[in-house]
């Protein structure tokens, strides 16, 4: 982590408020690194944020998607950290 860049952890990644908060991170990537996200149900989404942003932890609501978003992960060599919650 960079000198002066606060961490954040994201939590509804999918919503209206997550994409407007992903939207400043990604305006201002020397101040903000995503360390956590979390979504409900959307699991497609939530994976490609995963992808994009690479945080510590992804966490998605619904259990019974967990396989599809470690699928999604995986298929681009990031694996740990996906759980439901």
């Amino acid at each position: 982590m960079a000198e002066g860049q606060k961490t954040v952890a994201l939590f509804g990644a999918t919503g209206s408020i997550g994409s407007s908060t992903l939207d400043l991170v990604l305006r201002h990537p020397e101040r903000f690194r995503v360390s956590i996200l979390t979504g409900g149900r959307n699991v497609k989404l939530l994976s490609q944020l995963a992808l994009r942003f690479r945080p510590d932890h992804v966490a998605i609501a619904d259990e019974k998607l967990l396989p599809e978003l470690r699928d999604n992960l995986a298929s681009e060599g990031a694996t740990e950290g996906a759980s439901e919650g």
